[in-house]
């Protein structure tokens, strides 16, 4: 595919942590544009940044409005058709973008690679993610998919999306009637749900390619370290899911009616 491919990495202090995220972005064997948005760090991250030059374009706010506004600004600096959100403290295999475009169709809404959790680059696997959902590379109907997503979470992080998709799931920030949240989540769910809505077909990359890293200040890993965090957590998720639910319900409704 000949489209433009853009990487965004919202970035909030991690100056330790970011230059192996966005070295990887640089790394692709598909050339990108890697966008860099940083709201209201106060570490060494405008030095980090600067450090690469015209390498990037890095977008610096003083106030820090919350995860999701960040990635949105992120994404609305993007000139390609396809975005790929990089959390900063993760990084990609050389392969991730090409791999992904690979099995992107025109009835595609999105595409996700297999993830491994590890303490940092090289160190040894902890959890591999998403690799048994599917027997093998491919593009999917969404049917083959939807009870898998629908039951677990598939992050941003190893997926590439339609920038249109990303820029409507993000814009909103809380669901119509969303009650539950928690630091963020439920955009990250909702974009690839939203694709779901939209398009037919997911492109699954089997080989993991995609990689997290495990520390205290992930958010993820956080939230499930506690009991009362993680209720609110999978509250927030939960939120996400029966959104996606209703507005499959009012499609079928709408296409029904239209018949």
């Amino acid at each position: 595919m000949s489209e433009t491919v853009s990487i965004v990495i919202p970035t909030f202090n991690r100056a330790g942590m970011l230059p192996v995220a966005i070295d990887s972005a640089l790394n692709q064997t598909r050339a990108c544009e890697v966008i860099v948005v940083d709201h209201g760090s106060t570490d060494d991250t405008p030095e980090v940044a600067e450090a690469y030059g015209d390498r990037i374009l890095y977008i610096r706010r003083e106030r820090d409005f919350g995860p999701h506004f960040c990635w949105l600004e992120g994404v609305l600096h993007t000139s390609g058709e396809f975005v790929h959100l990089q959390y900063d403290d993760d990084w990609i295999a050389p392969t991730f973008i090409e791999a992904c475009l690979s099995v992107i169709t025109p009835e595609t809404g999105f595409a996700f690679t297999g993830a491994d959790v590890s303490d940092g680059p090289g160190l040894p696997t902890k959890l591999r993610q998403f690799t048994d959902w599917l027997p093998a590379t491919g593009t999917y109907p969404v049917d083959a998919l939807e009870r898998q997503i629908l039951g677990s979470l598939i992050s941003p992080g190893a997926a590439l999306y339609r920038r249109q998709i990303l820029i409507d799931a993000l814009y909103p920030g809380r669901l119509p009637l969303q009650i539950n949240e928690y630091r963020g989540v439920g955009p990250d769910a909702f974009v690839s749900l939203l694709s779901m809505l939209r398009y037919p077909a997911i492109g699954f990359v089997r080989e993991p390619l995609a990689f997290f890293r495990f520390h205290e200040g992930s958010i993820t890993i956080d939230a499930f370290a506690s009991g009362e965090k993680t209720a609110r957590l999978r509250a927030a998720y939960a939120e996400v899911t029966r959104h996606y639910l209703e507005m499959k319900v009012m499609r079928a409704v709408r296409i029904r009616e239209a018949s």
